[in-house]
């Protein structure tokens, strides 16, 4: 019998309002899924956080609440990698699904070679296009395609990681210096990322519900605006990557593509 993919929920004790919020989506699909507890920023020792992530010295800013959040996503890959199963999928508690998401748990077959990690979401509500390669491997869902991605993109919020690629990635990471999304989806400063191999379903599967869920970390971020020092870096960083775009358009069929939100296909 075919193995089904887990499902792995971050969610902060003191937010039961978000945890609710996911409970009645995957509740309603049929998906069985596990609550990890969030590291809370309000409460956690610097000593935990010093496990995975600096304190200071950031390489991208990285205020309290999104340190809190790597280590969360590194807690749910190393109960991944002991269970034993295939692959998972990670949710930040804020994500709004489509019931399409449920036809992608139901076994690890469809999993393509060469992507460690399938990322789920459309990230901003901004219209935006991310330079993509053509349909790889079967998607278990009609109407929807799994690309390799060749562009950096933001957020965490929803993604399908190998227990290979997880591995991986807690053996490479070191203490992180930047947040989290950075190392799993920003192409340009991750060679874990490069390594494991990204890839996208489109149209995506998830995007954050911003009518009545308000974040912790979107505020910490915005506490932490990035600076004229932070927007040269992150420009330099894109230059660098140029070749292997242009060399991904020329030999590997990618292009510009929309990323959006879908939450039917069919």
């Amino acid at each position: 019998m075919a193995q089904a993919i887990p499902v792995f929920v971050i969610n902060l004790d003191r937010r039961p309002d978000r945890r609710d919020f996911m409970a009645r989506q995957l509740d309603g699909m049929g998906v069985e899924w596990v609550r990890i507890p969030a590291l809370d920023a309000k409460t956690v020792s610097d000593e935990r956080l010093a496990e995975d992530v600096a304190l200071s010295g950031h390489l991208i800013p990285m205020g309290r609440g999104s340190q809190c959040n790597a280590c969360n996503h590194f807690t749910i890959m190393r109960h991944l990698v002991a269970s034993g199963a295939p692959a998972a999928l990670v949710l930040e508690d804020d994500m709004e699904l489509s019931p399409d998401v449920a036809g992608f748990l139901r076994d690890a077959d469809w999993l393509p070679d060469g992507a460690g990690i399938i990322r789920l979401e459309k990230w901003s509500r901004r219209a935006s296009s991310k330079l993509l390669g053509p349909p790889i491997g079967r998607s278990p869902v009609e109407g929807r395609t799994i690309r390799k991605l060749y562009s950096r993109i933001g957020g965490s919020g929803a993604y399908i990681i190998t227990a290979g690629a997880a591995q991986r990635i807690l053996d490479g990471k070191g203490i992180l210096r930047h947040p989290i999304d950075h190392l799993l989806f920003n192409l340009n400063i991750s060679p874990l990322a490069r390594e494991v191999g990204v890839a996208m379903v489109l149209p995506a599967l998830a995007r954050q519900e911003w009518s009545g869920l308000a974040s912790d970390i979107s505020r910490d971020r915005k506490a932490h605006e990035k600076t004229l020092r932070d927007r040269a870096r992150r420009g330099l960083s894109e230059i660098r990557l140029l070749p292997q775009q242009v060399a991904a358009v020329v030999f590997r069929g990618a292009r510009l593509l929309p990323i959006e939100f879908s939450e039917s296909t069919r």
